[in-house]
């Protein structure tokens, strides 16, 4: 089964936080990095596929 979002963003954001020097202070930063990660790697439910003849704005698909 896959991850949730909030599992995701729950380790990413402790991923960060280790990564960062584990620095006090830090936890809502952290959080909305790795939200900001989440939402660039996982598309809208309504957002046309780059396959999609609708994301391809009207113009021929390059091959």
């Amino acid at each position: 089964m896959p991850e949730s979002r909030e599992e995701w963003i729950t380790k990413r954001a402790y991923e960060i936080w280790e990564l960062a020097g584990k620095p006090d202070g830090l936890h809502e930063s952290h959080w909305a990095q790795a939200t900001a990660e989440w939402e660039d790697r996982t598309p809208a439910p309504d957002a046309p596929r780059e396959s999609s003849p609708a994301a391809w704005n009207g113009k021929e698909r390059e091959a």
